[in-house]
């Protein structure tokens, strides 16, 4: 009982009420009511969380709730990497082949890193995970106009 007088569910039926309520059991719990404001699905749309525990990574088409390590995630928000940028987050891509070829001058040491890269189409989202002391050196079969990302342990996630 709460000091209301007012009685709370049992824990082992949190499920079956969030799914007679039509909410997720994170709305339910939050009290936090997300309606789907991307019901096209265009893969461009695409957000990143990132865990600043783990490195974990989770590329969503468009916004939701999600935790890891015990800690709600935001998306991370892309600051475009443009030619003011200094040269350790300007994103450099070539045309090689027909293939897109991403470097970057960075330190890759595990205190300062760029943790992924990714390309998105309308149609596709590519992420390649990169590790400490390994080259930023990725390449993507090019596939029309899409957006590169890349995300930097320290200083977020830019665009180009």
């Amino acid at each position: 009982m709460t000091q209301e007088g007012r009685g709370l569910p049992d824990i082992g039926i949190i499920e079956e009420l969030s799914a007679a309520l039509g909410v997720s059991v994170g709305e339910l719990l939050t009290g936090e009511y997300r309606e789907n404001e991307n019901l096209v699905a265009n893969m461009k749309k695409t957000k990143f969380y990132v865990c600043p525990v783990c490195g974990n990574v989770i590329a969503a088409v468009g916004e939701g709730c999600y935790t890891c390590c015990g800690i709600t995630l935001p998306a991370a928000e892309a600051e475009e990497a443009t030619e003011a940028l200094d040269d350790e987050h300007k994103i450099v891509v070539s045309d090689v082949d027909g293939e897109l070829w991403v470097t970057m001058n960075h330190p890759m040491d595990k205190k300062h890193s760029i943790s992924f890269i990714a390309y998105v189409t309308s149609d596709t989202v590519e992420l390649v995970k990169l590790y400490p002391e390994q080259e930023i050196s990725v390449r993507f079969r090019k596939k029309g106009h899409g957006v590169i990302y890349a995300f930097c342990n320290r200083h977020g996630l830019y665009k180009l």
